[in-house]
């Protein structure tokens, strides 16, 4: 008989809810396929990143094709960092509630419940979840950590009854979880400063990649009018600009070098883009290109000679744990070398040797590694990409990450942390 697993995602996206695959989507479609393991992915009918609107009537609907979901009906906001996007926060906890009194054929008593944060709210429905399932595994999945991301990045104030009020839910999560896993490599370094102990047991399970996505035939032609010349030394960033992403620094440098052949291209939209443009002052050597197709990027991508990508800013304590963008693994497909600015060498890029991480805002150190780059020949930084790639197929393609997974859930049963 299979074990019933519950993962509370509120962001959660699958191709059978009008969406894309992800983390949790491969992962439960993989536990459901081959395991002993029967997931059911829980989520909300509105998110931002990625898009997804499922309108429907009720307070919840139940899909069952390749893995079964249930979505909670929650409000849509438009700014990801205002009232609308707490009150879905608040609403899809509520909606929590509800599980328990579903249909068991659609919602089963589960044996594992897995809550990934971001939103941390939900940490509320652990403490009842608990009480009503004592004998259920609790599994408390970190991909952002909160509520540090929204002092550092929101302004919100460490006495902020709001901010305090999470770091009880995170506290809380920590201590009485039977296990946390974390796509960051030592969150379980920021784990131990939040309980002052390191008696807690631990997993790092990286965020992964689906290969089965990957099109580098595709025409670029198709989605981009922009000429892009075999000539120059090209360096591009493709992903969302936005504050968490700075570019500006790499603006700055790429501006002021005195190569002529050197190329910026910066791929993508968001909130930022204007001001981005704004800073690059028109600069022929910066070129600007609009979000494209997913399916596209990665022949963007192979076009490049160097990918820079940038985290957080100088002393973001934030990213001193580590990070696990998805952007690196779409760089490390492509077979670039690649530059990143973070105050942070726990990331997969040091780990590969694909390339050099430094410090976010630091021009100097910047020049001084566009300078290194550019002065390689073809086979050289073939080799800096080669790396990551090898990297990439060795411990970061779903078909690794599905299978730790579910080592990861039976050793969690056997107690063998």
């Amino acid at each position: 008989m299979k074990k019933n697993v519950w993962f509370i995602n509120q962001y959660i996206t699958t191709p059978d809810i009008e969406g894309e695959g992800y983390r949790h989507y491969y992962i439960a479609k993989y536990l459901n396929a081959k395991t002993e393991y029967k997931p059911l992915l829980i989520t909300a009918s509105f998110a931002h990143a990625p898009q997804r609107h499922n309108r429907f009537r009720g307070l919840y609907k139940y899909v069952a094709v390749e893995v079964p979901t249930l979505i909670l009906k929650v409000n849509k906001y438009k700014i990801s960092g205002g009232l609308g996007r707490i009150l879905n926060w608040i609403f899809f906890t509520l909606g929590l509630f509800l599980l328990p009194f579903i249909s068991k054929k659609k919602v089963p008593k589960p044996d594992i419940i897995i809550l990934s944060s971001l939103p941390i709210l939900p940490v509320v429905n652990l403490m009842f979840f608990k009480l009503l399932y004592p004998r259920c595994k609790l599994v408390f999945e970190i991909r952002d950590l909160w509520p540090l991301s929204a002092i550092e990045f929101g302004g919100y104030s460490e006495d902020n009854l709001f901010i305090r009020f999470l770091g009880i839910l995170e506290k809380w999560a920590y201590s009485n979880a039977d296990l946390v896993i974390s796509v960051l490599p030592r969150a379980d370094v920021h784990i131990k400063q939040v309980l002052n102990h390191s008696n807690f047991n631990y997993q790092w399970i990286t965020n992964g990649y689906s290969l089965s996505e990957d099109n580098p035939n595709m025409d670029l032609g198709d989605v981009i009018s922009t000429p892009i010349s075999e000539e120059d030394f090209k360096v591009a960033y493709a992903g969302t600009l936005v504050v968490a992403n700075p570019l500006d620094t790499v603006i700055e440098v790429v501006r002021a070098s005195e190569k002529k052949n050197l190329k910026l291209y910066i791929l993508g939209g968001g909130p930022e883009k204007e001001r981005l443009q704004e800073l690059a002052n028109g600069n022929d050597k910066i070129v600007f290109i609009n979000k494209i197709p997913k399916q596209y990027v990665a022949a963007f991508l192979k076009k490049m000679d160097l990918l820079f990508m940038g985290k957080g800013f100088k002393n973001s304590k934030v990213y001193e744990f580590g990070t696990s963008q998805l952007k690196t693994f779409d760089y490390f497909n492509a077979k670039k070398p690649i530059i990143q600015a973070l105050s942070s060498k726990e990331n997969p890029v040091t780990y590969s040797g694909a390339g050099y991480v430094i410090e976010p805002e630091d021009a100097a150190q910047l020049s001084q590694k566009l300078e290194y780059f550019t002065s390689l020949d073809k086979k050289k930084l073939r080799e800096y990409g080669i790396k990551g790639y090898n990297y990439l197929i060795e411990n970061c393609t779903y078909e690794v990450i599905n299978k730790k997974f579910h080592l990861t859930l039976r050793s969690l049963e056997e107690k063998e942390f």
